[in-house]
Parts: C-alpha cells; sequence; structure tokens
C-alpha cells in the first residue's frame, strides 16, 4: 500500500518546518509516559551508509490483535526504540522474530528532538475497551487521530507525523479500540512529503520491514510487538539500515551532455535532411 510522493525540491525547506515545528514541540504535558529500549553498543544515531541493531524478546500481542484491547497497542508491554538519522538517505527498518513471533512495527518523525515519551491519560482519552492511553492507544493512526493525542505535538508529546506502519499478522479493519485500521503488509499513512519521499516494505510470518526513500536527517521513534494473539512471542532482531544514492562522477555528467550533444546534432541534421528533400 505504498503511496507516491513528488521528490522534494531542496531538502533545506523540509529543513526549515522541521526546525519551526520543533519550535512548537515545548509543552508542559510529557511525562514519559514510555521508555526506551537500549541498541547494540548504545549507538543509536544512524550515520551515512551506515547501520543499527537491536534484540529483545516480545510479547504476542503488544502491537496487535490483543482480544482484551479491542486489538489495539498496549505500550508497556511492547518496545520503544529511538533514532537519530545523520544524513538524507534511504533508510530501511526490519524487524526479524523467531518462529513464535509475528511482528509490528509503527515509525514516527520528532523532527529535531528526541521523542519525550508522551503524557499518561492525556485529555482523557479512553478507548471503547476502557482503557486510557498509553495503557491502550493508537499505533497505526495519524497523529490527531483518536487514541494518538498522549503522544502527538502539541498535545501530550512532541511527534509530529505518523509515516509508516508494518504488520506480519492478521488485519483488523472494524471493532478496533480506536476505530483505527490495521493492515496486514506495509503501509504509509504519512500526510506529507516532509520526512520522507516514500514509503513501502514488505512483511512475512515472521518479519517486518519498511523503507523510507530519502528520509530526512532528525529523528524517529518506533514501536514493536507481537501481531498475532494465537502465537507464543518470542525473540527478535531489530537493524535500520541507510543508503546514500551516490552521487554521480565528474565524467558520468560528461558522457551525458556528450550524449545530449549528440542527439541534438543529429535531429538538426535530420532537420536538415528533411528541409534539402522538400525543396
Amino acid at each position: 500500500m505504498q503511496k507516491k510522493h513528488a521528490k522534494k525540491p531542496n531538502i533545506l525547506i523540509s529543513a526549515a518546518i522541521i526546525s519551526i515545528a520543533a519550535l512548537a514541540t515545548a509543552n508542559a504535558h510529557a511525562a514519559d509516559a514510555v521508555g526506551f529500549k537500549p541498541w547494540t553498543g548504545n549507538i543509536n544515531e544512524l550515520s551515512s551508509d551506515g547501520s543499527i541493531s537491536a534484540t529483545e524478546t516480545g510479547l504476542q500481542s503488544a502491537y496487535s490483535d490483543n482480544p482484551a484491547l479491542n486489538n489495539s497497542a498496549w505500550a508497556h508491554t511492547g518496545d520503544w526504540y529511538t533514532f537519530k538519522n545523520s544524513s538524507l538517505a534511504d533508510v530501511t527498518v526490519t524487524v526479524t522474530g523467531d518462529s513464535g513471533f509475528a511482528p509490528g512495527v509503527t515509525v514516527w518523525a520528532t523532527g529535531s528532538t528526541e521523542f519525550d515519551g508522551g503524557t499518561t491519560s492525556f485529555g482523557g482519552e479512553l478507548s471503547s475497551a476502557g482503557f486510557g492511553t498509553p495503557h491502550s492507544f493508537n499505533a497505526t493512526g495519524a497523529m490527531g487521530d483518536t487514541g494518538t493525542l498522549w503522544m502527538a505535538n502539541g498535545n501530550g508529546g512532541n511527534v509530529l507525523e505518523t509515516l509508516g506502519y508494518a504488520v506480519s499478522g492478521p488485519s483488523h479493519t472494524t471493532g478496533n479500540g480506536w476505530g483505527e485500521t490495521i493492515l496486514t503488509g506495509a503501509n504509509d499513512i504519512s500526510l506529507t512529503s516532509t520526512f520522507e519521499n516514500g514509503v513501502s516494505g514488505s512483511t512475512g510470518a515472521n518479519f517486518a520491514s519498511l523503507v523510507f526513500d530519502d528520509l530526512a536527517p532528525g529523528w524517529y521513534a518506533m514501536y514493536i510487538g507481537g501481531t498475532n494473539n494465537a502465537t507464543a512471542g518470542g525473540a527478535f532482531g531489530l537493524t535500520v539500515d541507510s543508503t546514500v544514492s551516490p552521487v554521480p562522477e565528474p565524467e558520468t555528467y560528461a558522457m551525458l551532455l556528450a550524449g545530449l550533444g549528440l542527439v541534438a546534432w543529429r535531429l538538426k541534421s535530420r532537420e536538415k535532411t528533411l528541409d534539402s528533400a522538400a525543396a
């Protein structure tokens, strides 16, 4: 379910938008409603053409498919990570579980500041299952949707935009705790191209991945949990990889210009031939 975006004409525009949005994130509500898991080697900055990783054990339905929560996510039983992307690059997030773990993962953008953890029970949000946030929360909705205010910028947290999610377990389209839609597969739910130029990915029985084209520099948050209540849960590995598109060598530009010149010459020669034939 990939959404097509127009390429950003100037990354400085996005950087300016992110900086302006960050100025509005300061509020008195954030209270560290959730904590974060460590990365291997405590390295949470993704360098150009680099990779970071982590390993953890996940519960079978912390992300979705929990009947007690009307299929919604339970923030305190899943795993939260934050990372800083240091350069404009294509970034791939991959979660691979053992045979008992069917992962789900969501990625959010927080701009120039790390996710502050959100606020418990902000605004009195209450799911249809009777639980407040983030005991139950909306892991697949856009910021501002029901069940997201506890972490949304200008409300209970500093999250600017939900970029995408991937679910390897079953879909749930009705009767969910926050009225959210939970679809199997990789899903692009970003509302703008401020932080990326497209979201794609794939899922299988025990893995889920998201690919972000031209992910902007800045901070990002992730939530990971199981999506199949019928399984036992189990260990998983998380990797985040950066791939910077190579800048063409000067020789490449020279060949391109030479080719364009040849095409122009041939077209001009063809026009002269046609003019001679007409005369």
